[in-house]
């Protein structure tokens, strides 16, 4: 059976080819890990991380992020049960239009809880390992304010497997944050 390509693994893709060709050139796209390039023995794993940036054009952002049942009470209330369609403000100015099922509200994660859920999968024997293992979050609008703090976390909670880096993009910055909480951000053009 063959993957179905998803578009965030391209462009995570497309993303790591131009800022690090001579690790990336060669990768592609697989799964479990999503880009894998054998030859450099590095494996990447995408995900992203959208709740806060929703709690914020939803108006709700003074509601506590960890507190799902909270949240959902607040959106059912005010928006119904059924899908909520709204646009995320980009750091470029434009908007990202998206569509989000109250059912599946649980996997909407913030940026620490994006990192965790896939750092638990790593543990749980979910993906090949490499002698690199990365994890690439997209991230829009609000959730890019949390980098440091995961940069932070990322350092603190070394225990197990751990991704080697952790790639942040956040249309048009692009960070890589090791586990030293070390921070690099490049503006990219893509």
């Amino acid at each position: 059976m063959t993957k179905m390509e998803r578009p965030d693994e391209r462009k995570a893709l497309e993303i790591l080819r131009e800022v690090d060709p001579e690790k990336y050139q060669a990768a592609i796209l697989l799964d479990k890990p999503d880009i894998q390039n054998p030859k450099q023995n590095i494996g990447v794993e995408v995900t992203q991380s959208l709740k806060e940036s929703v709690l914020k054009a939803l108006d709700l952002n003074g509601i506590n992020v960890h507190n799902d049942g909270q949240i959902l009470e607040s959106i059912k209330e005010r928006y119904g049960n059924d899908v909520l369609r709204i646009s995320l403000p980009l750091p470029d100015s434009t908007k990202k239009a998206i569509a989000i099922s109250i059912a599946n509200w649980h996997s909407l994660f913030n940026l620490i809880e994006a990192y965790d859920n896939k750092v638990e999968k790593l543990q749980n024997g979910n993906y090949k390992l490499y002698q690199e293992n990365n994890l690439f979050i997209f991230v829009f609008g609000e959730d890019e304010k949390s980098i440091e703090q995961l940069a932070k976390h990322i350092y603190r909670n070394q225990t197990g497997r751990q991704y080697d880096f952790v790639y942040v993009y956040s249309q048009p910055n692009f960070y890589r944050i090791d586990r030293q909480m070390n921070i690099e951000m490049k503006r990219l053009a893509i």
